[in-house]
């Protein structure tokens, strides 16, 4: 009888193990086990409340940036910038993709200015100019060297502000580069030498290989008070910089040595986080074919997680769609939280949440686009809750 039990005993624990890790029952994460609060918890897109703080989807992305001397961000947006203030609110927005040669097509510098072709768009004031440049020199690469250096010299010193930028939007027939001087709040936009390679931050012609300023040998950029900085996602090391397909991190940073930011010197540490604290599966992601094993023993699951962000010590929970892969002892959930150094977070009490997750999507053929799986994924920010008049 006794090894009946034992027998019966393993059996049914080996039943249940198999209902768990491969059928759509929930038994361990079945909702009797979750409180009425995570239950009724709500998604991202629903603004999602604590006693003081909201957390809001916000149209915009990568690089996210800080003016540490105005307490003011910056998103990137569609070739523009929106900026945002000190409560959360967005000032302004533009979408700039009808100009040409933009900028911001790889956001190589953390300054509030966007350079097209015929100008430059301001968005440091409390709202938006634009100012065409006073002059355009050595556009056709008429100069010879000599003139060049005495003329890029004299505007280097009497410029207060000095930005350089890649070829990578101006001209891919030749290697040109174009830089920024303003003097006497006039702006003048002078190219480089053709094929003439003496930029400090990178071994490459690679534009990616430059974070955050560019500088010219002997002549580094001069950004005055202007230079923004970037938040950090503390827990993964990764930094609010341009992210496409490539999140730089401290690992990656410390890997190549011609990566140059600032703010990897500044302190971080938090004590906000997001936790997953439970989930429940809703669907299969993947299941494998009969001779795809272990997927079609221990398929992967679709699942909606709940979780709890601590934020200066409020608790904001939320739940969203994560992915728990068979060979995988976490949910996938690619959430990012990024916050401004210790020393600044102070004085400010935004940050922002990154919901990453991409699992690809579905063709809508009555509207020609593709679903994506995971819908609300996108950027959202953490701010104090707006005062009722």
């Amino acid at each position: 009888m006794k090894k009946r039990a034992i027998i019966f005993t393993i059996l049914t624990i080996f039943i249940l193990l198999f209902i768990e890790k491969c059928s759509l029952i929930n038994l361990t994460t079945a909702d009797i086990f979750k409180s009425k609060e995570l239950i009724e918890a709500k998604g991202l897109l629903d603004t999602v409340q604590s006693i003081s703080y909201e957390i809001v989807p916000i149209d915009g992305d990568f690089p996210i940036l800080f003016d540490s001397i105005k307490n003011e961000f910056y998103l990137a947006n569609n070739k523009g910038l929106t900026k945002i203030d000190a409560q959360g609110n967005v000032m302004f927005s533009s979408d700039l993709s009808k100009e040409k040669n933009t900028s911001v097509f790889d956001f190589a510098n953390f300054t509030p200015y966007v350079f097209v072709e015929n100008g430059v768009y301001d968005f440091s004031g409390s709202k938006l100019n634009y100012s065409n440049f006073s002059k355009i020199l050595n556009a056709k690469n008429e100069m010879n060297d000599f003139n060049f250096k005495n003329i890029f010299e004299k505007y280097y010193y009497d410029a207060e502000l000095v930005i350089y930028e890649t070829g990578r939007y101006i001209d891919f027939n030749r290697e040109t580069y174009p830089m920024y001087f303003k003097i006497n709040n006039e702006w003048i936009l002078l190219f480089s030498q053709e094929n003439d390679y003496r930029f400090t931050h990178k071994l490459t012609l690679d534009s990616d290989d430059i974070i955050g300023q560019i500088d010219f040998e002997n002549f580094p950029a001069k950004f005055s008070n202007e230079r923004l900085m970037v938040l950090k996602d503390c827990k993964n090391g990764i930094y609010s910089t341009k992210q496409v397909g490539q999140k730089i991190d401290d690992e990656y940073l410390n890997t190549y040595y011609t990566q140059i930011l600032k703010e990897q010197k500044l302190d971080y540490q938090t004590k906000n986080e997001v936790k997953l604290i439970s989930r429940k599966k809703d669907e299969y992601h993947f299941t494998g074919s009969y001779w795809d094993l272990p997927d079609w023993v221990c398929p992967s699951f679709l699942n909606t997680a709940y979780f709890e962000l601590i934020y200066n010590n409020e608790t904001l929970l939320f739940k969203e769609k994560a992915v728990k892969y068979y060979s995988d002892f976490k949910c996938k959930n690619d959430l990012y939280l990024y916050e401004l150094p210790k020393g600044i977070r102070k004085k400010n009490r935004i940050a922002f949440l990154d919901y990453d997750l991409d699992l690809g999507g579905y063709m809508n053929n009555s509207v020609g686009s593709i679903d994506p799986i995971i819908k609300n994924a996108g950027l959202y920010m953490i701010r104090p809750k707006l005062k009722s008049k």
